[in-house]
């Protein structure tokens, strides 16, 4: 999906569809300027296949371990119908939200990477998810896509979430991000859009949110939630170990430090 773009990415998609991989696997649609969820939909309509990756054009591959092991996480799980691939949020019983920051609050909408430190190895239940994410077609068949009644963005994929998991399948997260297996540069205009007309309009969305789905969160709030290995390579296990070390080692070295000096 090109929205509206004014760079060369066009040109790029253009010139990748007439190589002989893109003339393979390359099919690109063009809007103007729709936003995301617009544009999401749009990709779900021009899908052909029965996986449906919900990817950025500022996520980067890393590692040729990824796509191989994502296919085998929803080949193997035939009851997760939608994964995230950095974090999911559980959804908490709270009351109608009122302001733009009580929909952050931990207590509402808590964003999680599934308990430690079984989460190096597990992918994790959640309730919603957060961008990219990768959904089977046949989910998006039966609960609809995106609604646009959640104007541009926000709210709407946990809204998807919860479709989802009331058609049948389960929700899940596994932090693929922290293990390196891509990089998500983040967006230009990420705290450029935090005005007051933005706020107003997540705050709607929320509550749109709130209004469809209180009742449900309520009483599943406290069920038990599963958790899926990996299924990883060797090469994606001692992969998993390096970027564990990395993530934890720093911090074990400085709690350590701390202690030792403490008075004895």
């Amino acid at each position: 999906m090109a929205d509206g773009c004014r760079d060369d990415t066009e040109a790029f998609l253009a010139a990748r569809a007439e190589t002989p991989w893109g003339r393979r696997h390359l099919r690109w649609v063009r809007e103007d300027n729709v936003h995301e969820l617009r544009c999401t939909n749009r990709g779900f309509a021009e899908a052909r296949g029965g996986l449906v990756l919900s990817w950025h054009d500022d996520m980067f591959l890393r590692t040729a371990l990824f796509v191989p092991e994502l296919l085998r996480v929803m080949g193997r799980h035939a009851d997760l119908g939608l994964v995230s691939l950095c974090r999911g949020l559980l959804c908490h019983a709270a009351d109608r939200p009122t302001a733009w920051d009580q929909l952050a609050d931990p207590a509402r909408a808590e964003s999680v990477v599934g308990p430690v430190p079984g989460n190096w190895a597990y992918l994790a239940e959640v309730d919603a998810v957060l961008r990219p994410w990768v959904v089977r077609k046949a989910a998006i068949d039966k609960v609809g896509p995106l609604d646009p009644a959640y104007k541009l963005s926000e709210w709407d994929e946990a809204d998807l979430g919860l479709r989802v998991r009331a058609g049948g399948w389960k929700v899940a997260t596994h932090a693929y991000e922290r293990l390196g297996y891509y990089q998500h540069v983040g967006s230009s205009t990420i705290g450029k859009t935090s005005n007051d007309q933005y706020k107003a309009q997540v705050l709607a969305n929320g509550q749109l949110f709130w209004d469809r789905w209180h009742e449900a969160v309520a009483r599943d709030d406290s069920r038990l939630r599963g958790r899926w290995l990996r299924p990883a390579t060797l090469a994606g296990w001692a992969w998993t170990a390096a970027a564990a070390a990395r993530d934890v080692g720093p911090a074990l070295g400085r709690r350590l430090g701390r202690h030792a000096r403490q008075p004895v």
